[in-house]
């Protein structure tokens, strides 16, 4: 097996899964190392969260079981903290994501979430965009809906967008360091 395709990936102990269904070549260990950065950067690095990266048949059917959307889609996030006394809610999991690898690789070449990090901005976060650049981006926009951002009003929108472009900026700008 190759070490991209390592699954599930538990390094450290770490509360968080990470693990590969898709059958794709996906960087594991990096996107790992992101992962555990961006939730050491929020403040949620003891939240026990799991990460499925699957593929754009599985991803329909959880969207279709879920949310009633029969319909593939790149990201899904299942928050288990929602509704809860705050007290209640940090003693449980935050969440689960489900992230569409072909989905992710379309969007590597389109780069259409570039694009919107990029939006309104002073400059380009990055002059590239890789697979693993998309798939950290998902994890950070399900991430901001495990915590209880949605992008359903303008309003919404603009402060989720801000917290993407943020902490893909962190996570960007460490590697650089």
């Amino acid at each position: 097996m190759s070490e991209t395709n390592v699954e599930p990936l538990e390094i450290n102990e770490s509360p968080r899964d990470l693990i590969n269904e898709s059958e794709l070549d996906v960087p594991m260990r990096a996107l790992w190392a992101r992962v555990e950065k961006l939730y050491a950067f929020i403040g949620e690095q003891d939240s026990e969260v799991s990460i499925v990266l699957t593929t754009d048949e599985d991803i329909r059917d959880l969207n279709r079981e879920w949310r009633d959307l029969d319909e593939s889609t790149d990201v899904l996030s299942f928050p288990m903290r929602e509704d809860e006394d705050p007290e209640i809610a940090k003693q449980l999991p935050l969440g689960d994501i489900a992230i569409s690898v072909p989905t992710a690789m379309r969007y590597v070449e389109s780069c259409h979430h570039k694009d919107r990090l990029d939006e309104n901005a002073p400059k380009p976060l990055t002059d590239s965009w890789s697979l693993l650049d998309e798939l950290t981006f998902l994890v950070i926009h399900a991430t901001l809906h495990l915590l209880g951002y949605d992008h359903a009003e303008p309003e919404e929108e603009a402060i989720m967008r801000a917290k993407e472009r943020e902490w893909m900026t962190y996570i960007l700008e460490s590697e650089k360091a």
